[in-house]
């Protein structure tokens, strides 16, 4: 079967919402076999249309509708629009003053919303109705791809607003238009009326007047009475046959009292109800719903006028109740989620495992400062004193360059050169030459640029070395986080104490560079004092002896010792440089981290509030909620917490969770990556994904006695557990809930009981149906035996029990009455007297703003008049009619009794019966009855458009007579103008004047 979901308006998408949740939850993403589901939401603001809305999120997955099935109906340019009406076909019949919307126009800040004007609603629906209708032909064909051509359109929307509210009649013109044939193609509506006492701010004035216009224009629409515009401008008016299947009319307030949240509960009781009917019993047969749907279980013509037949109120109006008793597999399956989920991120936070408790929220005790001080430690992170003075390289170029030494090395690898050098000259210059050899290696040939001019080089690319050095720190740390051996806190506080251990070093530096100026002053006396030495030599010992040799081996030793502390006391003055640039960098790691930290923290707080607020009941169910749980929270909560100590499960867990991460911030990103492409939203969505499939496979592989299995498990079983013992028990508990189940709307009882002209006498209506979808339990036949029979006992009527292959964890209740005019409300009348107030307050705008065409006054009423509406109605009509000549005064011949009767003619000019009206005009309208108004109204509108009144001076007459009757009737009352009887002709005075100017009906 093929199925199509219409959200108008934020209620209606909320519905869509909270279904494509439930199905989510259930299928998780599968396609639903046999089902196709199609989905177009249509509304005035954007709220809910991000591709990141978080409100569309179950468990990290977001269910977010795609843009084909996205209709935004605003940017349309409206005021363009009304200043060349013209051009626009498919407005200017019915949009009504172009004065009156430019106050409203004016009125709109910011984006064009709905904003509680039922025409605003249609004329920014008329604006994209070509896209309404191209998005819902492109979503059929898809669905017709199955094979099965046949689709149920199912509109959701909410009353009071003004989008939905106010788009809802050229929904379903628009759709029946496109496919008429509603047989193959059944359009169902679910409209929700506006509860009696809304949010704060909700309601902005026409709120209450919203539901009872659009009802009114909805039963219109079913009888016929209203052929609405085409709104794409390509026809005229629309010629509808069966406009809707039928409508569902509810309440947020159950028959038995039951008052939900119109906000948070009430999307997912229609969802529910949804699902039941497109999911659960897709392959079973429920066929008694799509007969109440049609109105074929009984006589669904409408109610009528009371002479001509003509169809007023329509019997296409449903209401239905849903209760469902269910394992909450959901919240269980949230439930531990968010356990496993508030471990793992305990193990990413602190990754302190206690035995009793899991992953705790608190960190180990661990000694840093020692472990950053570790030779072996500053050596694999560069931070060594050698690589701080760039006697070891840090740059990965100055680490391959085999050349490079330490200082020591550098000058004992070229002294032996140099005294080989100045061996081959005049032995007078010896030592000499070999000064001037290590001075030009130390001021030009170190590492080919000289001492100086190395150092002054290498400043120039300290940031980089900085970066290679938090580098390698960094992805070191990061690769022992994404194993499990760190946490963020211990992260943290080793770069804590590797900052503090390098702020050490960098105030020693000063000192470091002192001792090695010191030590290079100590050898360059021991250099001076050898040169003493060779200059007090004799000539023999110069030429002769071996004097100048040993003098020139200990000259090599003093110059090397003189120029590596030299090197050295260079190196330390860059190393001071090198250490600002350094912390800087761990600095801003270390905020890197702490950002790291602060979303774990964050999720760890939305984990345990997710915890907290889930299992809060006693498991027993409270009876008068549309969902009763049944199971044992406690039960619940003693399998998770064994499943969260269990050390291995929460290892392995944790490091699905952690190579999750990884895939996201990549093998070799960094806690910088991991803050630019891991946010709070994703972290938690990777959190609730992978921790939703850790619990259930946990579950499923520890979880092994039937007796604490959690998931996955029969409602028809955990009841034997309880009742099966006791079938009284059962009997009882069953009859307390079937007795709380009911429709979420109550009807009024003097209304299914009123006899008037026009509604058929002995005709069934508001025809109910209780429907019962368990699950099959062919284990458990006996115990499902009486379970059936107690729920057929507990109800009068008629029962209908239907066995499904879907949810084994729950019974649904499902109860529909059908046939039902909407007079049948109970909360109509209450609509009904704020629409009246917000008309009598608003006038001619408020009409323009509660009805998408005319002023209402042209559509059925939705009540039967009473006696009382039936005289203040008749009395205007009376005066034409005495003005006309219809009414005869006089005494009755046979009596002598005074009396005013009504006289006719039939369509050949004969006299009709007269008809009584009582015994003075002034009486005349007390006793009349409907059908004698329709008499009335039809003689008096039959004269009025003939031709012998259409001249304005004939009318004028009739208006003189008119004003004379008044007049005559103050004057019986002794001229009192506050006399009540003058009153009410003086009112009805003025509307018959009205009707004679045609300003009303």
């Amino acid at each position: 079967m093929n199925h199509f979901i219409i959200g108008l308006g934020g209620t209606g998408g909320k519905i869509i919402r909270a279904l494509r949740k439930s199905l989510y939850q259930e299928f998780h993403g599968s396609p639903i076999p046999d089902v196709g589901i199609g989905y177009l939401y249509v509304d005035s603001s954007s709220e809910m249309m991000s591709i990141d809305d978080p409100s569309w999120k179950t468990l990290g997955t977001s269910v977010q509708l795609p843009k084909a099935s996205q209709l935004l109906i605003t940017d349309a340019n409206l005021t363009s629009r009304l200043d060349n009406l013209d051009s626009y076909p498919g407005l200017k019949h019915w949009l009504g003053s172009p004065e009156a919307w430019r106050d409203i126009l004016n009125s709109i800040v910011g984006a064009t919303l709905g904003g509680q004007k039922r025409r605003l609603g249609r004329f920014l629906f008329a604006c994209k109705a070509g896209n309404y209708r191209e998005q819902v032909q492109t979503q059929v064909k898809l669905l017709q791809q199955s094979g099965e051509t046949d689709v149920t359109f199912h509109l959701v929307l909410g009353l009071a607003g003004g989008t939905g509210s106010g788009s809802v009649i050229d929904a379903v013109a628009q759709l029946r238009d496109l496919y008429p044939d509603s047989r193959r193609f059944r359009i169902l509506v679910y409209a929700l009326l506006p509860d009696a006492y809304p949010h704060p701010n909700w309601d902005t004035g026409n709120y209450h007047a919203n539901g009872f216009a659009a009802l009114t224009e909805l039963n219109a629409l079913s009888v016929g009475a209203y052929q609405p515009y085409d709104v794409t401008g390509v026809k005229e008016r629309l010629t509808l046959n069966d406009p809707f299947n039928g409508c569902f009319v509810f309440s947020n307030e159950n028959e038995n009292g039951l008052t939900v949240d119109v906000d948070r509960d009430l999307p997912g009781i229609v969802a529910d109800f949804l699902y039941q009917k497109i999911v659960a019993v897709h392959n079973v047969n429920w066929a008694s719903l799509g007969r109440m749907e049609n109105a074929e279980n009984g006589d669904g013509s409408p109610e009528t006028a009371p002479q001509g037949r003509m169809p007023e109120r329509s019997k296409r109006f449903l209401t239905f109740g849903i209760k469902r008793l269910a394992i909450p597999e959901e919240e269980i399956s949230e439930y531990l989620t968010y356990s496993f989920a508030r471990q793992a991120a305990l193990q990413l936070r602190f990754n302190h495992w206690q035995p009793s408790s899991g992953f705790i929220d608190e960190p180990r005790k661990q000694d840093f400062h020692e472990f950053v001080q570790q030779k072996e430690t500053q050596q694999r992170w560069l931070l060594s004193d050698d690589h701080l003075t760039l006697a070891l390289g840090i740059l990965p170029e100055d680490v391959a360059n085999k050349r490079w030494k330490s200082f020591t090395g550098e000058w004992e690898a070229v002294i032996p050169n140099f005294k080989s050098l100045v061996r081959e000259r005049d032995r007078a210059t010896w030592l000499d030459e070999l000064t001037k050899l290590c001075e030009k290696r130390f001021q030009e040939d170190y590492r080919t640029l000289g001492v100086p001019g190395f150092y002054r080089t290498k400043l120039k690319a300290r940031k980089d070395m900085a970066r290679e050095i938090r580098s390698r720190i960094e992805q070191e740390q990061v690769n022992e986080w994404k194993v499990g051996a760190k946490s963020a806190w211990d992260v943290s506080r080793l770069l804590i104490a590797l900052t503090e251990t390098l702020d050490e070093r960098l105030k020693a530096c000063d000192e470091n560079v002192v001792r090695a100026r010191n030590a290079e002053e100590e050898a360059q006396s021991r250099v001076l004092g050898n040169l003493q030495k060779w200059s007090g030599m004799s000539l023999l010992s110069r030429h002769l002896l071996g004097t100048p040799d040993s003098l020139l081996d200990a000259q090599g030793v003093h110059l090397q010792e003189m120029y590596v502390y030299r090197t050295r006391a260079e190196g330390w003055g860059f190393a001071k440089s090198l250490l600002i640039e350094v912390i800087a960098e761990i600095t801003d790691l270390k905020g890197e981290v702490d950002r790291v930290a602060n979303t774990l923290q964050q999720a760890l707080k939305k984990f345990e509030t997710g915890i907290q607020a889930r299992l809060t009941d006693g498991g027993s169910g409270d009876l008068r909620q549309h969902l009763i749980r049944f199971y044992d929270p406690l039960q619940v909560k003693a399998v998770s917490r064994r499943l969260v100590l269990d050390e291995a499960e929460q290892k392995t867990q944790t490091g699905r969770v952690r190579a999750a991460l990884v895939d996201k911030i990549g093998p070799d990103g960094g806690f910088a990556q991991f803050n630019q492409r891991v946010p709070e939203s994703t972290f938690l969505d990777v959190l609730e994904t992978v921790c939703e499939d850790n619990a259930r496979i946990a579950h499923q592989n520890l979880v092994q006695n039937p007796k604490e299995r959690l998931l996955g498990m029969s409602i028809i079983d955990k009841l034997r557990d309880r009742y099966g013992a006791d079938p009284q028990e059962l009997k009882s508990y069953v009859s307390d809930l079937v007795s709380r189940a009911g429709n979420f709307m109550a009807l009024e009882p003097l209304e299914m009981h009123r006899a008037a002209p026009g509604i058929p006498v002995g005709v069934p209506t508001a025809i109910s149906k209780f429907t019962v979808i368990l699950p099959r339990a062919p284990e458990q036949a006996e115990f499902s035996k009486g379970l059936k029979d107690a729920l057929r006992e507990a109800r009068t009527g008629d029962v209908e029990i239907i066995e499904s292959d879907g949810r084994p964890n729950e019974i649904t209740l499902v109860s529909i009455t059908n046939l039902l005019p909407l007079r049948y409300l109970k909360p109509l009348k209450f609509l009904e007297e704020k629409y009246r107030r917000r008309i009598d307050t608003g006038g001619p705008r408020a009409r323009l703003e509660l009805h998408t065409e005319g002023d209402g006054s042209a559509w059925p009423r939705l009540f039967v008049a009473s006696s009382a509406e039936v005289r203040v109605q008749a009395l205007p009509y009376l005066l034409l009619a005495k003005a006309l000549g219809f009414i005869h005064e006089g005494r009755n011949p046979a009596t002598g009794a005074d009396e005013v009767l009504l006289l006719t003619k039939d369509a050949d000019g004969f006299d009709n019966d007269p008809v009584a009206l009582g015994k003075s005009f002034v009486a005349s309208a007390e006793g009349i009855d409907l059908d004698t108004l329709h008499t009335v109204k039809s003689v008096c509108n039959a004269m009025l458009a003939g031709a012998a009144y259409q001249h304005q001076d004939r009318r004028q007459e009739l208006q003189r007579a008119i004003l004379a009757e008044v007049e005559s009737v103050k004057a019986a009352q002794g001229g009192n103008i506050q006399d009540e009887t003058y009153r009410r002709f003086l009112d009805a005075g003025r509307r018959a004047v009205a009707i004679l100017k045609g300003e009303a009906a």
